[in-house]
Order: structure tokens, then sequence, then C-alpha cells
């Protein structure tokens, strides 16, 4: 049984409650695949996947290096907007594009309270880890 319509499903909630200030978010696996996305049209998204894996790597490296302990999230601020990532465990990342002036506050809550929910998913058994082949 798959995870990805719970995942998708956490993503269109996050785009309804922040819709003033996340234009798009994404589940992403730290190997650079894309596992759900609702992004900006238009958006590659195996190439949003791929450099935010590398980005996530990057600043996971930075922290231990610098002895900054265990990397939290990460924030890319751009001119028209910021990006944000935050590791939830696995090999997965939640990351949030935001509008220009976006409330930044309100969204960590309401990403970490996604991070949590997908880590509760996480721990629940599966029906098919119960099915054993005949």
């Amino acid at each position: 049984m798959s995870l990805k319509p719970d995942l998708e499903k956490i993503l269109k909630d996050l785009l309804e409650d922040l819709k003033e200030d996340v234009v798009g978010c994404a589940f992403i696996r730290l190997n650079g695949s894309m596992i759900a996305a609702k992004l900006p049209s238009g958006e590659d998204e195996q190439m949003v996947a791929t450099l935010s894996a590398a980005i996530n790597d990057a600043a996971r490296k930075l922290c231990g290096s610098l002895k900054r302990g265990e990397l939290l999230r990460t924030l890319i601020e751009g001119s028209d907007g910021k990006i944000v990532f935050m590791p939830i465990g696995r090999g997965i990342v939640l990351a949030a594009v935001t509008s220009e002036k976006p409330n930044l506050g309100l969204i960590l809550i309401e990403m970490e309270k996604a991070a949590e929910y997908v880590k509760a998913l996480l721990r629940k058994p599966r029906r098919s880890e119960f099915l054993s082949p005949v």
C-alpha cells in the first residue's frame, strides 16, 4: 500500500491552509526522486527534486562539519520568495515555495505539523507488511 495518496493530501491541505503564503510544496527523497508534488505549473519536478536533494545533502554536511548538530531546516531567500526545506526522516524532505512576503512563522508551524503527521504515517504498519508470499 502506497503512502503517496496520503502525502498528496497533506500537500493539498498545506496549499489550502497557507494559500496566501505558499505557492508550491513537495515531498522529495534525498536520492533526488520526487514522491509527491504540488508545484507551480510548468516547473520541472525532476529538476526540483534533484537540486533539492543536493542542497539538503550539502546543508546536512555543513551542519556536521561546523558542529551545528542535526539539520532542522534549510531556508533559501530569493527576491521573489523563499524556499524552505524540512527533513522529516526516512530520507524524505518536505519543501515549500513561498510567495514574495510570506508569514514564515506560520509556514514553519504548519510544516512541522505536516512533518509530524508524516512521521506518524511512517510508523504505522501498512497492510502489505503483514502479507506473506504463499
